[in-house]
């Protein structure tokens, strides 16, 4: 069982090994085209990048300010397996169960 394993194990190694050798001694190729697509990916991902933080802090000082005030005055149970009966009582029961 132990022999077998190791077989295995050894020659998965060694396939590893012998399909990527041929990758490893390659020289990169890098042309101009591959350069501005590369520097259009990387500022595209840095506005996701700094988008995301701006929207989060934004929500969070919006759920510091405002939503805090409401949640105050709504109370509802936890547990409640009640339907809310309009559109601002889902919304605050929505909010009040997801805080924290």
């Amino acid at each position: 069982m132990k022999n077998k394993f190791l077989n295995k194990l050894q020659s998965a190694i060694l396939a590893v090994v012998f399909t990527t050798a041929e990758a490893a001694y390659a020289r990169p190729v890098v042309t101009p085209e591959m350069k501005t697509i590369i520097t259009k990916f990387s500022l595209a991902m840095a506005g996701v990048i700094v988008f995301s933080i701006v929207i989060s802090i934004g929500l969070a000082l919006y759920n510091k300010f405002f939503v805090d005030k409401q949640i105050k005055d709504f109370k509802m149970n936890a547990d409640s397996l009640r339907t809310p009966t309009d559109k601002d009582e889902a919304i605050m029961s929505f909010i009040t169960r997801n805080k924290g």
